[in-house]
């Protein structure tokens, strides 16, 4: 994530949008009070899903099962779980 102060971020905000949207670039702009993030929607968007399905506790517990399954381990393969579909 690249620093800018509020002052560069007014001279170079159109290059930075483009930069934002085009390639998922993050700015945070800081002035004397303040810091803000610049992100694009699409990407702000993906985290607000991202925080309402952790909120969900079932949704939580089962990926939080799922990764200690990946970390035992105990996952089986496509080939595993699909066998031979032709």
């Amino acid at each position: 994530m690249e620093k800018l102060t509020a002052a560069a971020a007014r001279e170079d905000f159109e290059n930075m949008l483009k930069l934002v949207t085009e390639e998922n670039k993050v700015y945070q702009i800081e002035s004397a009070r303040d810091s803000a993030v610049l992100i694009s929607y699409k990407e702000y968007e993906s985290l607000q899903e991202t925080v309402e399905l952790l909120s969900i506790p079932e949704f939580r517990e089962s990926l939080q099962r799922s990764l200690q399954q990946i970390k035992n381990n105990e996952t089986y393969s496509l080939d595993e779980v699909l066998g031979d579909i032709d």
